[in-house]
């Protein structure tokens, strides 16, 4: 056992799948997607990365846990959820939970946007966003399509705002500032359109384009009823 396996009274931390990931969550959101290493985690808990490996068997299986950890704290904060809550309320108030998750952990949303967990926070939720479109009383395959629709909708722009945030800060401004930059300042013989909506098109949020594309949804959702 090596030094760094030990703790001041000689003994080797405990180590937990629970330890492990929150440890990972901070590093990944402190230092940047590319700072999350078995090594570096490894060395953050005190403990030789081989130690991580015991509990996790490789970084993609780590990633999996904590994109899952943040959906299982999205479903936590939809316990006041009611059986017979409107649909459209429930489905309002997880795009919501999905959107302040991406918030906290844009690092980590980068990673998992696009993939499937499979863990009890994705199994969870899973099952609250499919049995509230199955009382809509749709055919089982337009009720898997909706489903695929709302979910793919609320993550992938989730995912887009998380990536853009993890960008290098000058990288970042770039795009941030293109539509002033370059879109405002574009000559009216040619783009006429682009340089009389310009200002609306700097004005435009992340967050507004996410909410009208979750009402939009909601809204093909309901003529499908």
């Amino acid at each position: 056992m090596t030094k760094a396996t030990r703790q001041a009274g000689g003994s080797a931390p405990a180590l937990s799948v629970d330890k492990i990931v929150e440890h990972a969550l901070e590093l990944a959101e402190r230092e940047g997607p590319g700072a999350l290493t078995m090594r570096r985690l490894g060395s953050r808990l005190g403990v030789d990365a081989t130690a991580v490996y015991r509990h996790f068997r490789d970084k993609d299986e780590l990633v999996l846990a904590l994109g899952d950890r943040t959906i299982a704290r999205a479903h936590a904060s939809l316990v006041d959820l009611g059986e017979h809550d409107d649909w459209r309320h429930v489905l309002r108030r997880i795009a919501e939970a999905n959107w302040e998750q991406c918030q906290a952990y844009p690092a980590v949303y980068s990673l998992m946007f696009a993939r499937v967990t499979g863990g009890p926070g994705e199994r969870s939720m899973v099952e609250l966003i499919m049995s509230t479109l199955a009382k809509l009383g749709l055919s089982q395959e337009k009720t898997a399509l909706l489903y695929r629709l709302f979910v793919d909708t609320v993550l992938s722009l989730c995912g887009m705002n998380a990536t853009a945030r993890t960008l290098p800060p000058d990288i970042l401004e770039k795009d941030t500032t293109a539509w002033s930059r370059v879109y405002a300042v574009l000559p009216h013989e040619g783009y006429p359109a682009i340089r009389g909506h310009a200002d609306a098109l700097v004005s435009v949020t992340g967050e507004q384009i996410y909410r009208a594309s979750v009402e939009s949804t909601i809204a093909y959702i309901a003529a499908q009823v």
